[in-house]
């Protein structure tokens, strides 16, 4: 009986000590590091405080609050101003972006749900929203492979990124009457890959018919935008680009990040590179069900990583993926049809609607 009560008190007593045990190892930690929160966040990533004073909308009308400055110019801006979205929270927002432009680019592939990520930015008054440009550059550079118009593509990005539209010209198609004003001089911004449903194109100041406001956030309908805003030349444009604190650039075939290493190390840039991932499987269903899908695109994209693997590293990736290969009907490598260039009954991305990603 004796021993039985022994026992229980030794059990009772481990229990105790477990339960304080447990108590100290939670409260301990975050009684230590509660007043680091701040300067831990800013140790390991410098700019974190940075960017979400920009992004922000509490943290941007709090500062508004404390300097005391509620009301904000109406007019949207002059020369040298970012232009400003009627409201509170919005101007807050304005007066927490710095003047030094933000710019930002979303790298995806076909059919992973960029083009809706790129249509939330299209809507954001305080942004200019380019979709795709790097659409031209494929169609006058290809047939080629796709890793040889990378580097390329990367000076095309920075070239846009400074809101230098002239690098449009060495892609623009000859004899286009609507991509040019009528002294053929200067090219105009039908040339732009999806220019009928940009919101700053299709907007006032460019567009003083337009329908809609830039502040006011909706779909642009092409037609409407197309019946309602004449082209106007691509220095409009680029004056427009210089007012916007960010610029934010969506494309699909920029197939290795590595070439944007010299971009994100330039500091004149102020580059943030926003990787999209979706579900493969939701990928490949979209891609099957899409009739607008370009088969020439698809191979450049499926085939690109053979091209900077050796045949042995080939070899032991399609050995250990044979089964979901020969489920999706992948050719392996010297299986006919495999990676071959297009042939002449491959019809090219010609039109606007088969950029959709």
């Amino acid at each position: 009986m004796k021993g039985r009560r022994r026992r229980r008190r030794e059990y009772c007593k481990f229990a105790l000590l477990l339960v304080l045990y447990t108590l100290v190892l939670l409260l301990v930690p975050s009684v230590l590091d509660g007043g680091r929160d701040g300067d831990k966040g800013a140790g390991h990533c410098p700019g974190l405080q940075r960017s979400l004073g920009v992004w922000s909308l509490e943290a941007a009308a709090a500062g508004e609050r404390e300097r005391g400055t509620v009301t904000r110019p109406a007019a949207e801006g002059g020369a040298g101003q970012y232009p400003r979205s009627p409201g509170n929270l919005s101007g807050a927002v304005g007066e927490a972006v710095s003047r030094e432009k933000q710019h930002i680019y979303v790298h995806a592939t076909w059919r992973t749900g960029s083009s809706f990520l790129g249509e939330l930015f299209n809507q954001h008054p305080d942004v200019f929203y380019l979709y795709e440009p790097m659409w031209h550059l494929w169609q006058a550079l290809y047939p080629g492979d796709a890793e040889s118009l990378q580097g390329a593509l990367r000076d095309m990005l920075r070239s846009l990124f400074r809101c230098d539209f002239s690098v449009l010209r060495l892609y623009a198609p000859p004899g286009d009457p609507a991509a040019r004003t009528p002294d053929a001089a200067n090219l105009t911004t039908a040339t732009l890959f999806r220019w009928r449903t940009n919101k700053v194109i299709c907007s006032p100041p460019l567009c003083p018919g337009a329908p809609r406001a830039r502040a006011e956030v909706g779909l642009v309908e092409d037609t409407a935008c197309e019946r309602s805003c004449p082209p106007v030349a691509l220095r409009a444009l680029e004056a427009e680009c210089r007012k916007y604190p960010v610029v934010v650039i969506k494309d699909v075939r920029l197939l290795d990040l590595g070439v944007l290493v010299p971009l994100l190390r330039d500091p004149g840039l102020n580059l943030k590179v926003v990787q999209l991932f979706r579900d493969p499987r939701a990928v490949h269903n979209s891609r099957l069900k899409s009739r607008q899908g370009s088969a020439r695109d698809a191979r450049e994209a499926v085939h690109a990583w053979r091209e900077r693997l050796s045949r042995e590293q080939v070899r032991q990736v399609e050995a250990a993926c044979a089964p979901a290969m020969r489920l999706l009907a992948y050719p392996r490598s010297g299986e006919e049809g495999d990676a071959e260039p297009p042939g002449d009954g491959d019809t090219p991305l010609d039109t606007e609607a088969e950029g959709a990603t």
